[in-house]
């Protein structure tokens, strides 16, 4: 499926740059047939070298550039719940102790993952009834 996507992507720029260099090649061919009449080939060659280079140098200007920076607006960080501002305020002061408890937890999970995942589901489940 991707690489579908993919070699339709590739095919469809492929026909554009050719289609891009055909339309070149007919715009350089029409001038310099124009300017021929005027100034002979030498001096039509010169004007249709002369502008094609502009039009390169002005392509890789505009493909040069920058892209603009997307404005993103600033979020303001959530407020901690009560219950874990408490929990993390237990964890600055007796680090050692928390690690001793993370221990344990690791251990009864081990153990008994059912019971770890009644807990989790506890504290998940929402505690006011939807109407």
């Amino acid at each position: 499926m991707i690489g579908k996507t993919v070699l339709q992507t590739l095919t469809t720029a492929m026909i554009v740059a050719v289609s891009a260099c055909v339309s070149l090649v007919a715009a350089a061919f029409g001038l310099f047939v124009l300017l021929r009449s005027l100034w002979g080939e030498a001096i039509a060659c010169a004007i249709v070298a002369g502008v094609f280079a502009l039009v390169a140098l002005i392509v890789a200007f505009v493909a040069s550039r920058p892209a603009p920076v997307a404005k993103r607006p600033v979020q303001t960080a959530p407020e901690p719940s009560p219950i874990l501002a408490s929990l993390m305020a237990i964890v600055r002061e007796k680090p050692l102790v928390s690690a001793a408890v993370a221990a344990a937890a690791g251990i009864i999970a081990v153990r008994n993952p059912q019971m770890i995942s009644s807990l989790i589901a506890a504290f998940l489940q929402d505690s006011e009834p939807k109407d």
